[in-house]
Parts: structure tokens; C-alpha cells; sequence
């Protein structure tokens, strides 16, 4: 199983890759989701997408307190992949031909305490 994974995600980045790297869709990331053998919550791959894209934004805030309106609540709570990656799924269906970490924002601008 862990080999069709690896297929899937290497077609994946062939076909999005081009000449440049192209940002990956939410219908893309339901699609390594469904070709996982664990729950997408907990699919390796997902979860170094989006973890990786919270360092980024950790990163910016730190440096450049740029997403200061975007989440007020502490990282260490609200940075939780699981629980990210269960908001991406279950908010799919206005994002499927979207970049999925249009809903890692929106999870933010939802859970981030800023405007609660």
C-alpha cells in the first residue's frame, strides 16, 4: 500500500509540475487522502503539507507580524494537524479546484480567536 501512495503522489507532482511548481488543489489532496491505508488525519504525507505550511506561517508571524489579525489563540493549541486536515475535508466542496491552503486560512480566520 505505502508504494501506491508513492505512485500516486510522484503523478501527482508530475502532472502539476510542468515547467514550474503549481500549488496543490483540494481535489488533489482528497485524492492522496482516498489512497491512503490510514485516516487522512493521519496520512504522513497530509500531515507534512499542512505542518509544513504552518511553520511557514509561524515563520512570517515571528518575523513580520503579518498574520496578526489572522489567529490571536497560541499556535501550540490551534496549530493541531489532525484537527486541520478534518476542517479541510469537511469544507471541500467551495475549494476542490482551489489551492488547499485557502482552507488552512480559513481555519485560522475561524478558529483563530480574532474575532471571537
Amino acid at each position: 500500500m505505502p508504494n501506491r501512495l508513492l505512485f500516486l503522489i510522484a503523478a501527482i507532482l508530475a502532472v502539476s509540475l510542468p515547467g514550474d511548481a503549481s500549488a496543490l488543489s483540494m481535489k488533489q489532496f482528497e485524492t492522496i487522502c482516498a489512497a491512503g491505508a490510514v485516516e487522512c488525519s493521519q496520512n504522513p504525507f497530509l500531515q507534512s503539507y499542512v505542518g509544513g505550511a504552518l511553520d511557514l506561517i509561524a515563520m512570517l508571524d515571528e518575523e513580520t507580524e503579518y498574520l496578526g489579525q489572522v489567529y490571536c489563540e497560541s499556535p501550540k493549541t490551534l496549530f493541531n494537524v489532525p484537527t486541520i486536515i478534518n476542517y479541510m475535508l469537511a469544507h471541500k466542496e467551495a475549494y476542490t479546484d482551489k489551492n488547499a491552503m485557502l482552507l488552512l486560512i480559513r481555519y485560522l480566520e475561524e478558529h483563530g480567536g480574532c474575532w471571537h
